[in-house]
């Protein structure tokens, strides 16, 4: 597992998406299903936009989101735009089993920096296991963004 940290200026995305109030581990399962309303049309790697976590039981309020041009063909997707947005930004490489080390070491960051964060965060997930091979998930690479506050 390796973390590379950045303060980044992230682009709009036009995305399909899906929202989610359930146990983070099962959030992957509906991920066919905006898929499926876009035809397989992305334009872009697939995220998982947060809102909300608690901790303890590994609930989370979130949205499952697909980047298209298409427009959703199916109830409960909807299509929404993220504007730009200036972020901090880390690449972790490595299974998704060692996130929770790398969001150890970002919060440990975020704490000693005091940098402002705010919700929406994204995990874009740049390479994972595929529909039939997983591969290796040693090679696995998941972007994750934090928008930060604007200064008021």
């Amino acid at each position: 597992m390796n973390c590379k940290i950045e303060i980044k200026n992230i682009e709009s995305v036009t995305v399909a998406t899906m929202r989610y109030n359930g146990p983070m581990t099962e959030a992957t399962k509906y991920f066919p299903n905006v898929f499926k309303a876009i035809k397989g049309k992305s334009n872009g790697a697939p995220f998982f936009c947060y809102y909300d976590v608690d901790q303890k039981t590994g609930v989370a309020e979130m949205e499952l989101c697909v980047p298209t041009a298409e427009t959703p063909n199916r109830m409960g997707i909807t299509t929404k735009e993220f504007p730009k947005t200036k972020a901090l930004f880390f690449t972790h490489t490595g299974s998704y089993s060692n996130l929770p080390k790398t969001y150890e070491m970002i919060f440990k960051y975020i704490h000693e920096n005091n940098i402002k964060i705010q919700t929406p965060w994204r995990e874009v997930f740049i390479k994972g296991p595929g529909m039939l091979i997983k591969g290796n998930p040693d090679n696995y690479i998941t972007e994750i963004i934090f928008p930060l506050k604007e200064e008021e």
